[in-house]
């Protein structure tokens, strides 16, 4: 099935910012975001980069303090699925990572949802069990 004009765009993002996410660069990030994006993990004291953010600059901090809690060099990324329906897109796969701070390492699922517009992203929400994954965070 090939894909619409709308949905080809979505693709052209959601690829360049999984590209800057695997390079741990939150300027290439950037160039994808709306400045009014809304953003949403579930909100863990543990995790400062989780919880409800607001516009451009408190995602990219958000991505900036995930970023700087791991070690990079250890990440395990695995997108499983991708469905993509116009604007609409969802990502199924499982996030592998070690915690700077502890040295352990957790790979849990996830589910990212994104919705695209004049090709950036406007919202995206990640679902993980971040209940599991702040275990990781304690000593």
């Amino acid at each position: 099935m090939e894909l619409s004009k709308q949905s080809q765009e979505t693709k052209l993002v959601l690829d360049g910012f999984f590209q800057g996410t695997g390079n741990n660069d939150t300027d290439a990030i950037s160039a994808f975001l709306a400045e009014d994006i809304s953003f949403y993990i579930a909100e863990s004291p543990y995790m400062p980069w989780t919880g409800k953010k607001n516009g451009k600059q408190q995602v990219i901090t958000a991505l900036q303090q995930l970023i700087a809690a791991h070690k990079t060099e250890d990440d395990d990324f695995e997108m499983d699925h991708i469905f993509i329906d116009e604007t609409e897109a969802a990502v199924f796969g499982k996030a592998g990572r070690t915690v700077r701070a502890t040295g352990k390492k957790f790979k849990e699922p996830f589910v990212m949802r994104f919705t695209v517009k004049d090709q950036l992203i406007t919202k995206f929400l990640m679902l993980e069990d971040s209940h599991k994954i702040e275990k990781a965070f304690i000593q």
